[in-house]
């Protein structure tokens, strides 16, 4: 396990996951999405709101190193708008989610 924690604060301290107003783990929680935003294909504006509820989510889950509901957020968030400026930032981090999954299983597999 002590081998597992250095291997995320290395992590977190490379890719430096940072937010516009400062570093993630410093950041208060902020209330998780009312009701899940409906997908239906008629929807053509993208509920920017519900999008960064989602982003600010998957930041505070990848902070505390639940990447499991990190990824699922971003998933969310990226589901709202692929093309806006989170959908873009929250497909880079499930990239990074997805490496360090991997690390962490290869570490294990040792």
């Amino acid at each position: 396990m002590k081998i597992r924690r250095l291997v995320v604060q290395w992590f977190l301290c490379s890719m430096m996951l940072l937010v516009p107003s400062g570093c993630a783990l410093f950041k208060k929680t902020p209330p998780a999405p009312a009701t899940a935003p409906s997908r239906s294909p008629a929807r053509q504006h993208v509920d920017a709101k519900a999008q960064k509820q989602y982003y600010d989510l998957g930041v505070q889950q990848y902070s505390r190193e639940n990447y499991g509901e990190a990824k699922e957020a971003f998933e969310q968030a990226l589901a709202l708008g692929p093309n806006t400026a989170l959908g873009v930032k929250a497909h880079e981090n499930l990239k990074k989610i997805e490496r360090i999954l991997k690390t962490l299983k290869e570490i294990e597999t040792k």
